[in-house]
């Protein structure tokens, strides 16, 4: 045991230590070779996003101001710019990016028990592995593709957006297919900094049927916009268990940047495009967030209606990141027994940039799950502290120590490579 963790610990070092020796080189995701900037012109670390990273997410991977005068590899023309004034006697142009917009994603993990010497270090190279292609087919028409490989199992997502409708300035956008929504945007799990998933939207009911839990793909369809540069809504219907499900979300943010801007002005909205050494992740801002979430699934032929509701609020100053979050639910008939479930579910989170290329953090959370009987079904408790280092724009190395209440705790290192 003593062993494979010293042999682990000198690997760490060692990559740490060639982290040290400088190389210059992009993050060359499609976005990265697109605009030729790097990967933390969007990324704090990959895939936390940046304030001009969020923006560029919420208006269909385009930069809201206009994409032409930053684009350096030249989309696929497919039909004329005059075809527009003559339609709907000529097929509405589109286009398709000048390059395959194929990248990847892979995750190597080592996890080391820090209490039980009846535990063995878990090695899992590779842990996953991402590939995903993802772009716009000409203006406000946006595609994500991504097939996902875990622990043997094989998943995917995809869908296609038809943002701008109407020409509402992104105040209206639609988007299809199998996707991720986003319940509270300051814990977003797909995006989120450290390796930990967040306890709200990871868990089931244990025992039930009903398999349904907030993370993950789920097919449907959303309406989404922007609302004066503040305000972010979106609605949707998806079917994860068979059923129909409908949520909606909303947010709102004060100070930094607008969710319709890629910086506060144009001269630093150019800056943040040329990607900044340092400083690329500040954006003094504070954002409330708030989602509902209606769903039902067939539990050995009863229907199980179940809800989630939650709120969250997130302050950024200067190099420090705080967010905290409450979601509570109900499920109905869980077991088909005629006896509810409700659920608690809360953390705080905080992040500090020690150096661009180094980041704190520490989580705390907690989850209840209890029947109608306060029969307790789950009880969790989680603190992860944890060091994030971007060894290039592309290459990232998590250090997390993460303490349940089951004492099985835990210290993991995660390295994640993209191109």
């Amino acid at each position: 045991m003593k062993k494979i963790l010293k042999s682990t610990m000198f690997c760490i070092l060692g990559i740490l230590i060639f982290s040290l020796f400088p190389q210059h080189g992009y993050g060359v995701a499609p976005f990265a070779r697109k605009f030729q900037t790097s990967c933390s012109t969007c990324h704090v670390s990959a895939p936390k996003l940046t304030a001009f990273g969020e923006s560029f997410r919420l208006n269909g991977y385009q930069i809201p101001e206009g994409d032409e005068k930053y684009i350096k590899e030249k989309p696929v023309s497919m039909g004329a710019e005059p075809w527009k004034e003559v339609w709907p006697n000529a097929i509405w142009p589109g286009g398709i990016p000048g390059s395959f917009p194929l990248g990847a994603w892979i995750l190597s993990d080592v996890k080391i028990p820090l209490e039980g010497a009846d535990k063995e270090v878990e090695f899992e190279y590779p842990h996953e592995v991402e590939l995903f292609m993802v772009g716009i087919m000409g203006e406000d028409v946006p595609f994500f593709v991504e097939v996902e490989w875990e622990e043997g199992e094989v998943g995917a997502e995809a869908w296609m957006g038809f943002y701008n409708l109407f020409k509402s300035e992104r105040g209206l956008n639609l988007r299809v297919g199998s996707f991720e929504i986003n319940p509270l945007p300051m814990a977003f799990d797909h995006l989120r900094l450290g390796k930990e998933h967040y306890l709200y939207n990871n868990w089931r009911v244990p025992g039930s049927a009903n398999r349904f839990r907030l993370r993950g793909g789920k097919p449907g369809l959303e309406l989404n916009g922007i609302v004066g540069g503040r305000f972010f809504y979106s609605a949707g219907v998806v079917s994860p268990e068979g059923g129909i499900d409908s949520y909606g979300t909303f947010r709102f943010k004060l100070g930094g940047t607008a969710y319709n801007r890629s910086a506060p002005t144009e001269e630093a909205a150019d800056k943040a495009i040329s990607a900044l050494p340092t400083g690329f992740w500040v954006d003094n801002a504070f954002e409330l967030a708030a989602f509902a979430y209606f769903g039902q699934a067939d539990v050995d032929g009863v229907s199980d209606t179940f809800n989630r509701f939650g709120a969250g609020a997130r302050w950024t100053f200067q190099n420090l990141d705080l967010s905290a979050a409450y979601v509570f639910g109900k499920n109905n008939d869980p077991f088909a027994t005629d006896l509810e479930a409700d659920s608690n579910a809360w953390h705080v989170e905080a992040s500090y940039y020690i150096f661009p290329w180094l980041i704190a953090e520490a989580r705390y959370e907690e989850l209840k799950v209890e029947d109608a009987n306060d029969l307790e079904l789950l009880n969790q408790k989680n603190t992860v502290v944890g060091l994030v280092w971007t060894l290039r724009a592309n290459i990232k190395l998590i250090t997390e120590a993460v303490f349940y209440k089951n004492n099985n705790d835990a210290f993991n290192v995660r390295l994640a490579f993209g191109f």
